[in-house]
């Protein structure tokens, strides 16, 4: 029992919000499945406090979930959470740069391109858009929504779901 389990969360957006783009995209930044998100670089490159730490956000019908989850040495619990609150009050408070969002939405963009080199999983995204909201939203549909996401959206969204309230 050296090690503790940490999760915490939010209520998110909901399938039929359109919300649900900022806040993936927000996901995707903070504790994406990439190595180089935010709290990754945090917590685990830059003070080797976790092996692993990462968001998830999914939308269900009629709400969503945004969660933060990470393993740490139970000595080791309080600096990961102050860390970790450092890590969202930046996203809370500050704006990303150009070139910063710029790379952020490419990222994302290449995760959904690969992952829609999977049969398998452009099957079960389409089973669900088609039982959640009746109809399929294509990666084309999706692309733009990406696109129009501004650095202020961002913060606005970082403000609701990361909120102390929540």
């Amino acid at each position: 029992m050296f090690q503790s389990h940490c999760i915490l969360g939010a209520p998110g957006y909901s399938y039929s919000d359109e919300r649900r783009f900022a806040l993936a995209f927000l996901n995707n930044l903070l504790g994406g499945p990439v190595m180089n998100s935010r709290l990754s670089l945090a917590l685990r490159e830059r003070n080797g406090l976790t092996y692993n730490i990462e968001s998830n956000y999914t939308a269900y019908s009629d709400t969503g979930l945004f969660t933060i989850y990470f393993g740490t040495d139970k000595k080791l619990l309080e600096k990961a959470f102050t860390i970790l609150e450092k890590e969202l009050n930046r996203v809370r408070n500050e704006k990303l740069g150009k070139f910063q969002l710029q790379t952020a939405k490419k990222q994302l963009i290449g995760q959904l391109a690969i992952g829609q080199e999977s049969r398998l999983s452009q099957m079960l995204a389409m089973g669900k858009s088609f039982l959640v909201m009746d109809h399929y939203i294509s990666i084309e549909e999706i692309l733009p929504r990406i696109e129009a996401i501004t650095s202020e959206k961002l913060l606005e969204t970082a403000n609701d779901i990361l909120s102390r309230r929540n």
